[in-house]
């Protein structure tokens, strides 16, 4: 909807954002190590239905940090040298001391 400008649901073409989502402290996604990835949504003028996405950098955290609903198995995390905290094997670097893992 926030690249072809037409609602999925109606094929309306008044399609209002992105606004940024409020709430009582922050939006965020359920993210191990992050502290938050903000959302976007777009709304259709005509009927209402509303998409979210993620900004940039929710985007990377998510591909970074996020938990896929797979069949495959899950590669296994990698241990930060620093810390010892696990981190996700594709991580450029540790959620928790910020140590560059690449």
């Amino acid at each position: 909807m926030n690249r072809t400008g037409i609602c999925p649901k109606c094929g309306g073409n008044q399609i209002a954002g992105p606004h940024r989502l409020h709430g009582h402290q922050h939006v965020s996604l359920d993210l191990p190590g992050v502290l938050t990835a903000t959302l976007e949504a777009y709304t259709c003028a005509d009927c209402g239905y509303t998409e979210l996405y993620s900004d940039r950098m929710g985007l990377r955290n998510v591909r970074s940090q996020g938990r896929f609903m797979t069949s495959r198995q899950q590669p296994t995390p990698k241990i930060c040298p620093i810390c010892a905290t696990k981190v996700h094997p594709n991580a450029d670097s540790c959620p928790e001391c910020g140590y560059q893992l690449n």
